[in-house]
């Protein structure tokens, strides 16, 4: 019996749901699949088959017969077997054969296959993703009397071919997908380890150089250790951020550069002297080999702030800008110090040394520059 009654759209949005539920029996599915499929066409036998990769043979997923309600799989035919067969799928949209005894191209597979299951009429539909062959549903006719298959049902059987594809290929995203979701999990895993590692090493370094300052017998080295555990703590501060966010690529400046404000506020926080740190820092996000030297360069800076531009005065402001201008990103430190030398600048004084070096790692560049104080200017490029 013909489709030509049918409403084949709906018929194949219905086959459609059935692939798609949410179901771990995939043999459930095929089977569920395979029925509506053998009903629709009034045929005994659906069959889907799937490549190997070397598509030198292929291999059941489903084997349905509707007369026994039987569902079986697994079964292996070769490509050297029946090469014809195997040419013929790679060559044609459809195969439509009669009869499978007198057809040119089925005939290798008569002994091995049509015999046992009394097939005489099929129509098989090759199936590609992306232009690739990966399988082949076959319809089957059982009996004496051979099935002329109708334009409906071709193209009824053409249409369940690209559903059937779509949806193995939709499966096969999910498998990718998870596979990527595992190794992300790992990495990410890995990732927090390590950083759990570097932050607790950085910690040990700290402390030890607090041992030191503790030690110092003069304040040139104490001062000396303490500068240097800033200098570690900057690097920290970039470490406990990132490890809190659980962003392992990018780092947002204004958070980590608010916490280093802070940590430098309180390092230079004395009864004799008030400065005053004011900021603007836009929200702007780089990765972690721009944001370690960054933190480096404004502790640097403002460290020298602290250190060179008040000597004779109770109270300064030192003022920290970060922005974007065009395709840079530029970092303004501004204080209303008593300025800068210049020939301290070119002896490589105030850790210009420092600065410059790190400068040249982002890729940046530097101007200082006297204007009722000290302004330093860093550009570098997102």
């Amino acid at each position: 019996m013909p489709t030509s009654n049918i409403d084949i759209l709906a018929e194949i949005n219905s086959i459609s749901k059935i692939h798609t539920l949410k179901r771990d029996d995939i043999d459930a599915i095929m089977t569920e699949f395979a029925d509506r499929i053998t009903h629709t066409l009034h045929i005994e036998r659906l069959n889907v088959w799937i490549f190997s990769p070397e598509k030198d043979s292929i291999t059941s997923m489903g084997e349905y017969d509707k007369l026994t309600q039987t569902f079986s799989k697994g079964t292996v035919i070769l490509k050297k077997d029946c090469p014809v067969y195997f040419n013929s799928l790679e060559e044609n949209e459809i195969l439509i054969a009669p009869n499978v005894y007198e057809n040119s191209v089925t005939k290798e597979l008569v002994d091995p296959y049509f015999r046992k299951y009394n097939v005489i009429s099929l129509m098989d539909v090759p199936m590609r993703i992306g232009g690739n062959l990966i399988g082949v549903i076959c319809y089957e006719h059982v009996g004496e009397v051979e099935r002329v298959f109708s334009e409906k049902d071709k193209l009824f059987a053409l249409s369940v071919g690209f559903v059937f594809a779509s949806n193995l290929e939709a499966r096969q995203r999910r498998v990718v997908q998870h596979l990527l979701d595992e190794e992300l999990k790992e990495k990410t895993v890995l990732i927090q380890e390590i950083n759990h590692r570097v932050k607790n090493n950085i910690a040990v370094i700290s402390s030890l150089l607090n041992m030191q300052v503790s030690k110092s017998k003069d304040k040139y080295h104490k001062l000396l250790f303490e500068e240097c555990k800033n200098k570690i703590d900057a690097i920290a501060s970039i470490h406990r951020i990132t490890y809190k966010s659980k962003n392992y690529d990018q780092v947002n400046i204004q958070e980590f550069v608010e916490e280093l404000i802070q940590d430098l506020l309180e390092f230079y926080k004395t009864d004799s002297q008030s400065i005053i740190i004011a900021q603007e820092i836009e929200s702007i996000f780089v990765p972690l080999d721009i944001a370690t030297p960054l933190a480096l360069i404004i502790n640097e800076v403002i460290t020298n702030s602290y250190k060179h531009a008040f000597p004779d005065k109770k109270e300064g402001v030192i003022l920290l800008n970060v922005f974007t201008s065009g395709n840079d990103i530029k970092l303004e430190i501004i204080d209303n110090g008593v300025g800068f030398n210049n020939e301290d600048i070119r002896e490589g004084s105030l850790g210009i040394d420092i600065i410059n070096g790190l400068a040249e790692q982002l890729n940046g560049r530097v101007k200082f520059e006297n204007d009722n104080g000290t302004k330093f200017t860093l550009t570098l490029p997102k």
